[in-house]
């Protein structure tokens, strides 16, 4: 494994040479991803100023990156996340100047403007989360935004979780799958699950059921999928084993959805779906078990949930990580009528 490969969805932010390594790792990801140079180019000053920013100011934080699917190719998702004081003013922050890491850009004020896309969330005591994105075209796909980010075992470079997205003829796909165990042999079974899904074209359960028997007998996986029609504001999500799903309102009711108990590579039960109606706002969350379960007052989460989609995983990441296990949090919102590429697939490993 290379070294990009092993280091893609998180890096340690704790000592200088953590600058120069997140400068190298996102330009790396945003050629790959082909966003072009000159934003892979932004995307490394912006990865260099996360993480001067975090051991200037907080003394030790996280960057994670993750590409996602746009509409016309794919995006580069960058979230740097700390346990910090906090932001007083975010405004004055933001202003030109307002830097004290000695750098060539100008702290936040420079990454909002590098970013094609910029959110941050900030409370006293609880820490910071800046987010940028880089990419080019419409940002949703199929009329909706989606937004994710992975973290492996501490003790791991492989990470066994795993989710993908696709545009189905309109129908957004989201799939968040957790390999048995941690390390490479995790991320194998993850891949192969994820796989197996694209090659499906049904809804959740019968997709799920469909690559059931399939991979009978394999090291196994737990698989949730959702199918969001974002033009009838309606869902539908089917799981196997223990990944959490839930509808989250603007006034920051959650809805949870029920999955079954089993596994693939085991025998898989007669499944069905699970259908609800999406208002507008509404926010689609799925995450596997290395994410604490969401435990937070409706008036607390309410104004997280008027936040971007990427931004909501992020928080969700370094608020619920538990540190024993890998970790994959994926945020969805419907955001206009649908815009489809009559079939386009990502996968975001």
């Amino acid at each position: 494994m290379d070294e990009f490969a092993a280091l893609r969805f998180h890096l340690d932010i704790t000592d200088p040479s953590a600058v120069s390594a997140s400068r190298r790792f996102a330009r790396s990801l945003a050629q790959r991803l082909g966003i072009g140079e000159e934003r892979a180019e932004k995307a490394a000053i912006v990865a260099s100023e996360m993480a001067t920013n975090l051991l200037k100011h907080v003394g030790r934080g996280k960057i994670l990156m993750c590409g996602v699917l746009g509409a016309d190719g794919y995006w580069l998702s960058m979230a740097a996340i700390d346990a910090g004081p906090g932001i007083s003013d975010i405004a004055d922050a933001l202003r030109d100047g307002v830097s004290s890491s000695g750098t060539g850009g100008s702290g936040l004020g420079a990454i909002s403007r590098l970013g094609d896309r910029f959110d941050i969330h900030s409370r006293s005591g609880e820490g910071t989360v800046v987010l940028a994105e880089f990419g080019t075209g419409i940002r949703s796909v199929a009329g909706v935004t989606v937004g994710a980010f992975l973290q492996p075992h501490p003790a791991e470079t492989s990470c066994g979780d795993g989710w993908y997205c696709r545009d189905r003829k309109g129908t957004l796909d989201l799939g968040v799958v957790d390999g048995l165990g941690h390390g490479s042999k995790a991320e194998l079974a993850a891949d192969e699950v994820i796989d197996a899904l694209r090659r499906q074209s049904g809804g959740p359960a019968s997709a799920i059921m469909g690559i059931g028997g399939e991979m009978l007998g394999n090291r196994g996986a737990v698989v949730g999928v959702a199918c969001i029609e974002a033009a009838d504001h309606r869902m539908s999500y089917c799981s196997l084993g223990n990944i959490a799903a839930m509808v989250i309102t603007r006034s920051g009711k959650v809805k949870r959805l029920i999955g079954r108990a089993g596994r693939i590579g085991g025998r898989v039960p007669e499944l069905s779906n699970e259908t609800c109606a999406l208002a507008p706002g509404d926010t689609v969350v799925l995450h596997s078990d290395g994410i604490a379960t969401l435990r937070r007052e409706p008036a607390e989460l309410a104004p997280l949930m008027t936040r971007s989609p990427a931004l909501i995983a992020a928080v969700l990441q370094r608020d619920g990580y538990r540190e024993r296990d890998d970790a994959c949090v994926a945020v969805a919102r419907i955001t206009d009528a649908p815009h489809s590429q009559g079939g386009a697939q990502g996968i975001a490993r």
